[in-house]
């Protein structure tokens, strides 16, 4: 245990050196921000291995929780301590990354909403995963050959319904969201989802102001719920012209339907990780006890942090299409080079990760890459008249 304990030490303490001091960062920042944002990053990526790999050594815990009566108080101890030490390892790193962000001039959030946000953010996790060993341990018991199906086909209509409330109730629970404003800008905007020929979006600010300076956009939202959201920053902080081509590739997403494409990639991934559980489990004994169940949720770690990089690569081809149609869509590409150096120069971000770095962590092309695929297609686009 100390050795590896010790081996974590060593590890975060070669990443922050190589990061701060070694790595080749291109920032239009003259600080390290978007450099110590990897360090931290990878820094965090083992720590649910490391929490599950010591609960799984101190069997005697788990021992005694699954000897309990009641199944109730049995999971609610286990979900709670999961939940409680999780929360525990995680916050060092959360609060200094926090300090940074404040000091950076990123984040303008006071410590008691941030404070307030982790642990609300703590108690839906609690939730939610509380209901998941719920449900798991009941169909290991009853389906033990096939639970992994089983468990897959619950989870399409629960995934649905999450993805369609999210917007309605969950994203509200964090945020201050209005209808964007009748004006000028908004006709712009209709006017683009109108020759897309896009009728049922709703067009939303989010009040970020309060908490960042960054900019931003995003489309959520499924069926008759689909929103189309401005950060309150972006409309505050960026010309018109910006923000109708930071909008062509938002109203991109909503065409192409990539929310949709999203859950089903999901839906694909999550059941190809619930065979190979299943059949990982077919020689265990009480595969559902909370021992066995550790170490499930060990092995699904695992898997998860294999397969990321993939849906991170399919969310860069979705984010390269929406790219695409947006420059294809904008007559002069003036404002969208502008509006992408302001979101690398607003967030101080690395513009060009290393490949490496990319491929673990990256659900967007890079900045540089973005501006280079516009400029290419300014000249020609020059060479063409």
């Amino acid at each position: 245990m100390k050795k590896i304990i010790i081996g974590y030490i060593l590890y975060i303490l070669s990443l922050f050196v190589y990061f701060y001091f070694l790595y080749p960062l291109t920032s239009y920042s003259e600080t390290r921000y978007g450099a110590l944002a990897h360090a931290f990053f990878f820094a965090m990526l083992p720590l649910q291995l490391l929490l599950l790999y010591i609960l799984m050594k101190k069997t005697d815990i788990m021992e005694k929780l699954e000897q309990m009566q009641s199944e109730a108080k049995k999971v609610l101890l286990y979900v709670t301590l999961l939940t409680f030490l999780d929360y525990l390892i995680h916050f060092p790193f959360r609060f200094i990354w926090y300090r940074i962000t404040i000091e950076e001039g990123i984040r303008t959030q006071g410590f008691l909403s941030w404070f307030t946000e982790q642990l609300l953010s703590t108690g839906l996790f609690w939730l939610s995963f509380l209901l998941i060993i719920f449900i798991t341990r009941a169909v290991m018991k009853r389906w033990p050959k096939i639970w992994g199906v089983i468990l897959w086909f619950l989870a399409i209509p629960v995934v649905l319904f999450v993805v369609f409330v999210q917007p309605i109730w969950i994203d509200p629970l964090f945020d201050d969201f209005q209808p964007l404003k009748q004006g000028e800008l908004r006709e712009e905007i209709e006017t683009l989802t109108a020759d897309a020929g896009i009728n049922d979006a709703t067009l939303l600010v989010v009040n970020k102001s309060e908490k960042v300076s960054t900019y931003n956009a995003y489309v959520t939202g499924i069926f008759d719920h689909a929103r189309i959201v401005l950060w309150d920053t972006t409309i505050n902080g960026m010309k018109q012209s910006e923000i109708l081509f930071i909008m062509a590739h938002e109203i991109a997403h909503y065409i192409y339907h990539h929310v949709y494409w999203g859950i089903g990639l999901y839906l694909v991934l999550t059941f190809l990780v619930l065979l190979v559980l299943q059949r990982w489990t077919r020689s265990w004994k009480s595969s559902y006890s909370l021992p066995s169940l550790t170490k499930l949720l060990s092995i699904t770690v695992v898997i998860l942090m294999l397969m990321q990089p993939l849906s991170l690569w399919l969310s860069r081809q979705m984010e390269r299409q929406a790219d695409q149609y947006a420059i294809n869509h904008t007559e002069d590409l003036d404002p969208a080079l502008t509006s992408y150096r302001l979101l690398a120069e607003q967030s101080k971000a690395d513009i060009s990760p290393a490949p490496w770095i990319a491929w673990f962590r990256s659900s967007h092309p890079s900045i540089a890459d973005r501006i280079e695929r516009i400029e290419e297609e300014i000249k020609n686009r020059e060479t063409n008249r």
